[in-house]
């Protein structure tokens, strides 16, 4: 992936483009800034740039070179990513991060000259989880007091809604309604939004948590209890349920005021979101917009997701008015 395919980083691009062109190539880089906003991407793109047979201005992408360093089978660039089982030391048992072994394997191999490129690479996935004792091995190499102090930094921010909204359409093939919804969601971090749009089991917790909402807004207390006992199983995905309600409750309030789909975020839901803004009042959306609120921050002082979903949804009270065209 060279750096013309990064979403949204280019202050960090040009640093590091910047850094190639005038030969000014630092030894050691620190990536820093929030997951999935393309760090790693971004590694790969730049040992491509360092590597490439024919780049220009950025890596070409398609040489021998680029597509062994993209394919993680280059012989001078080296991925340690202990989730991934990626290692330097195979032998190495360490789960809870970058171990000993891995950081002595690395010291052993930097002594050599690169194999058959300019330079050798190496990325350290999640090297702020590395061991104490491996952290204090990989001084000796960078010789400095800390590991910060002797890398670059090179900051990364999160993405623009839009900007993963655009991507997920454009490379990805996804329906605008749904890549809007999707980018929303993600909260700055295109991988997560790459994950949740190839991932079937995300889809499907999105439209069950929809058709819920919707249904509750007719249920009586006793379906309200069932629903949240139901749900309630599925606590490891509670967070991404709160904001999926919350993002439905904002859809029917921004319809209410402004009658504007290019403001929707689930646009798929369109003609469901006309229906509702018009039979709920503006004081009944006020309040379950309070009550995700409120679910969320009980979420964060560990209440139990039962309760929790049982006060929720008992405090979406059915509105006045009859919902046209409602789902049964």
């Amino acid at each position: 992936m060279p750096f013309r395919e990064l979403v949204n980083q280019d202050h960090a691009v040009l640093l590091l483009r910047t850094a190639v062109r005038s030969d000014r190539v630092s030894h050691a880089y620190l990536f820093v800034g929030p997951r999935g906003v393309g760090r790693h991407n971004a590694a790969i793109a730049f040992a491509q740039l360092l590597n490439c047979e024919r780049a220009d201005g950025d890596a070409c992408g398609q040489c021998r070179t680029c597509t062994l360093i993209a394919s993680g089978q280059h012989p001078d660039v080296r991925v340690v990513d202990v989730a991934q089982g990626r290692l330097l030391d195979p032998e190495d048992t360490t789960k809870t991060g970058i171990g000993i072994k891995q950081v002595l394997a690395l010291r052993r191999e930097v002594v050599y000259p690169p194999y058959q490129s300019r330079w050798k690479v190496y990325v350290l996935v999640d090297a702020d989880a590395m061991t104490n004792e491996a952290a204090n091995s990989l001084l000796k190499v960078l010789e400095e007091p800390t590991v910060v102090s002797r890398c670059q930094l090179v900051r990364f921010s999160l993405i623009p809604s839009p900007a993963i909204e655009r991507a997920l359409v454009e490379r990805y093939g996804v329906p605008k309604g749904r890549a809007r919804f999707v980018a929303a969601l993600a909260g700055g971090e295109l991988g997560r939004a790459v994950r949740w749009v190839t991932s079937e089991e995300t889809q499907q917790r999105r439209e069950q948590m929809l058709d819920l909402l919707e249904r509750l807004e007719q249920a009586d207390p006793l379906e309200r209890l069932d629903a949240a006992e139901e749900f309630a199983q599925d606590k490891d995905n509670l967070p991404e349920l709160l904001e999926i309600a919350l993002f439905w409750y904002r859809d029917l309030l921004v319809w209410q005021q402004t009658g504007d789909e290019e403001q929707l975020i689930n646009l798929d839901r369109r003609d469901r979101i006309a229906a509702l803004a018009t039979a709920l009042s503006l004081a009944l959306l006020n309040a379950r917009i309070q009550a995700v609120e409120d679910a969320k921050d009980a979420l964060e002082m560990n209440v139990h997701p039962r309760l929790l979903l049982e006060t929720l949804f008992l405090r979406i009270t059915p509105p006045t008015e009859p919902i046209p065209g409602r789902r049964t």
